[in-house]
């Protein structure tokens, strides 16, 4: 055989050889570098050595450590933060949440709460409901701070949603000032809305557009005005309120 032909394939076969030698070795090195990464994922360095709550405090604080569901002691990649944020959620006061982690072994925890703005009664008490329609909680003695709403939910449990044809009525309670709440004594309606006032007399509210500019219009009407005096005020035209003391000018109740 030719020496050059030969060295030529000998040549040929050293380099196949380096070939399969730098797979052979980048094999080697994955495999490693993955069971190296699961073991240092398992190794205390990167456990959970710290769960922080931030947005709420006391028995509501506990209820979501509890729910989290994230022990010390947990390895960090293993802790799925969209599960937790959905448990967390599912709690009647919780609005949003968030979970974080950090290498450092600290995950956080971050809530934001409903609050609540109007009660309906049903046969086991009043539920409190905010402004979405969730039911917050169910209560023996309507709260002081509460709007009462008139209208049948049926009777959903805490965390559920109240029926969406009293949600209008409810965005009106949620909207009104303390000082106009403290004049009501409860809202009613269907497609026009009324708020009756403590003194007999009521405030016709019509849809739920424009609700800011009719809650000011009723406000303003009220801060002048002796409510025994007071048959109804009429603000489905928020711009040019109506003030009736006579019955020439009264409406049916809805």
């Amino acid at each position: 055989m030719d020496p050059r032909i030969q060295s030529r394939r000998i040549d040929v076969m050293r380099a196949k050889g380096r070939r399969r030698l730098r797979v052979l070795l980048l094999g080697v090195t994955i495999v490693s570098l993955g069971i190296g990464g699961y073991f240092l994922s398992k190794s205390s360095l990167f456990d959970v050595d710290e769960v922080v709550i931030d947005g709420v405090s006391g028995e509501l604080k506990e209820e979501v450590m509890k729910v989290a569901g994230i022990p010390k002691g947990k390895p960090l990649l293993e802790v799925d933060s969209s599960a937790s944020s959905r448990r967390i959620e599912e709690i009647s006061w919780i609005k949003e949440a968030r979970v974080s982690r950090s290498f450092g072994g600290t995950v956080t925890i971050r809530v934001s709460t409903r609050n609540p703005v109007a009660a309906f009664e049903n046969e086991d008490g009043w539920l409190v409901v905010d402004i979405e329609g969730r039911v917050l909680q169910k209560k023996e003695i309507l709260p002081y701070s509460l709007v009462l709403i008139e209208g049948e939910i049926g009777n959903p449990t805490e965390g559920e949603w109240v029926p969406e044809q009293v949600i209008p009525l409810i965005q009106v309670a949620g909207t009104i000032s303390p000082e106009l709440s403290g004049d009501l004594s409860s809202i009613k309606g269907n497609d026009q809305i009324e708020l009756l006032l403590f003194g007999g007399g009521k405030i016709l509210f019509g849809d739920s557009t424009e609700v800011e500019a009719k809650v000011v219009a009723a406000e303003t009407i009220l801060t002048q005005v002796d409510q025994s005096s007071v048959l109804h005020i009429d603000v489905r035209a928020p711009l040019t309120p109506v003030l009736c003391r006579d019955l020439s000018c009264s409406y049916p109740s809805t």
